[in-house]
């Protein structure tokens, strides 16, 4: 399926997990000492995930210690990488909330590699906590989810889903005692519920269609290429206590491959079948529901959730570990944090383009699985070349001379009217009324069905159309041409 994270545990008793475990350790001890953004010093490796090694650092004060994540380059050499580092780095770091990690700088550029850097909070994973009691009574359970419910329904008012939820990614603080509470980590490149996402396979037809997450965990919707929002969570959240409650997973598969399979095919076993007929059928009934095949099916928030398995314990859960002071529904906070990112400049090159790009905006009613199809047909139907699929965005080209070899790449600006850098001139022999049209679409959902489309029409360098009457009639026959496949009448 690929991009999968890792899945349950290994056991330590391997002798090659010994060893694999001592080479990454040395791969990370590299870094002790080095300062990331001129100001953060590595003091310790504390390890690695699929995706950053992690590193305790001490700050401009050395009393303060924050955590380093640096991105592997296996990761930042994705070509989605720059696109989610930027959006959603910015967005994050405006996202707060008591039972959240928050993320306090981060840099694309650092001479040490791509970075995060987050708080500092003492504390074990839910990972390690399960590790050590295997399995938790139902009221200890909802010491743990009544926390990472408000976290995750904040995120959800935000139009934030994190997609890859497990012990590993919640630090439990105050373990064993009377204030007992978690934060959830890794919302760093978590996915934004409001950008449609039509991967390149699906316009393509080739390729595989990736889901992100980790096995054990992931939700149905993620592993069918179905869209998704902020329930797909409350899946990885059913799972979590399932295991919490009997000490197994739902599914117990010996590769990822039948894991994800199990997610969209098995019924999770009952509690009694399992050797857990204790459990109140009130609290198994709540897990079973998070645990539906389809959204629609599950509880439709995180505070539902909440509420639900506290009314099956008899606790006012949702009011009892409300975070204080903490009003939901307020707008993000502003300003920036300094982050180290590229902005968008204004080049030569834009000015000189500025007459030959031409934009409109519309909405239509459709699914992203039935938009997928619409787009890709329309794709098909102009030969154009897809040069990439993001959240919320795709760019396409069109009537590309024979032999072109210029490189797929993304310009630096960001923003629909970033162009590329440099000088742009027109290509001897190309014939006027010929030259390659760029077709950026930048989308949002609105609701379920429907997106809002920002579509816009650029010269190739170095093709510079010199007609610009002629130049906007033909984007206006894309234009036209598009919006029958995605807005069809009758």
């Amino acid at each position: 399926m690929g991009l999968f994270g890792t899945s349950k545990r290994a056991p330590r008793s391997s002798g090659v997990v010994e060893l694999v475990a001592a080479s990454r350790a040395r791969a990370g001890d590299q870094f002790v000492g080095r300062t990331f953004l001129g100001k953060y010093t590595v003091k310790k490796f504390l390890g690695e995930g699929s995706n950053a090694h992690v590193f305790l650092a001490a700050g401009p004060d050395p009393r303060q210690m924050v955590v380093v994540k640096r991105i592997k380059e296996e990761a930042a050499s994705n070509p989605r990488f720059r696109q989610f580092f930027d959006a959603e780095v910015r967005s994050m770091a405006r996202f707060r909330h008591p039972y959240v990690v928050r993320l306090l700088d981060a840099s694309l550029d650092d001479p040490n590699g791509p970075c995060l850097v987050l708080e500092y909070i003492a504390g074990a994973t839910l990972e390690a906590v399960l590790a050590k009691e295997r399995v938790m009574p139902p009221e200890r359970a909802a010491r743990i989810l009544g926390p990472f419910g408000h976290a995750l329904y904040a995120a959800q008012l935000a139009e934030i889903a994190h997609r890859d939820l497990k012990p590993a990614n919640l630090m439990v603080t105050g373990y064993g005692t009377p204030a007992e509470s978690v934060r959830v980590m890794d919302f760093g490149f978590a996915g934004f519920t409001h950008k449609p996402h039509i991967q390149l396979s699906e316009l393509t037809g080739h390729g595989s269609v990736f889901a992100c997450g980790t096995p054990a965990y992931v939700s149905p919707e993620m592993v069918r290429g179905d869209s998704t929002d902020a329930r797909a969570d409350i899946y990885s959240v059913g799972v979590m206590l399932f295991e919490m409650l009997t000490g197994r997973l739902p599914f117990e598969c010996n590769t990822a491959e039948k894991m994800v399979e199990a997610h969209i095919k098995s019924t999770p076993p009952r509690f009694h079948r399992i050797g857990y007929g204790h459990i109140p059928p009130a609290v198994e009934a709540v897990v079973q529901i998070a645990l539906s095949k389809y959204p629609s099916e599950r509880q439709q928030s995180m505070k539902d959730l909440v509420e639900q398995y506290g009314r099956a314990v008899g606790l006012n859960l949702w009011q009892q570990t409300a975070p204080e002071g903490y009003k939901y529904g307020e707008p993000p906070q502003s300003g920036e944090l300094p982050i180290d990112l590229a902005g968008a400049t204004s080049t030569p090159a834009d000015r000189a383009s500025e007459p030959f790009i031409l934009s409109d905006v519309f909405e239509a009613t459709l699914p992203e699985k039935l938009a997928a199809i619409k787009l890709r047909g329309f794709i098909d139907d102009v030969s154009g070349q897809v040069l990439e699929s993001e959240p919320g965005l795709i760019r396409v080209r069109v009537e590309m001379p024979e032999g072109h070899k210029q490189p797929q790449q993304r310009p630096t600006g960001s923003g629909v009217f970033a162009f590329l850098s440099g000088v742009i001139r027109t290509a001897p022999g190309m014939q006027k009324g010929k030259e390659p049209i760029e077709i950026e679409l930048q989308m949002k959902k609105l609701d379920a069905n429907k997106v809002a489309v920002l579509v816009a029409f650029r010269p190739v360098r170095p093709y510079m159309p010199s007609d610009a009457t002629l130049w906007a009639e033909r984007c206006e026959a894309y234009y036209a041409h598009l919006r029958s496949y995605v807005m069809p009448e009758g």
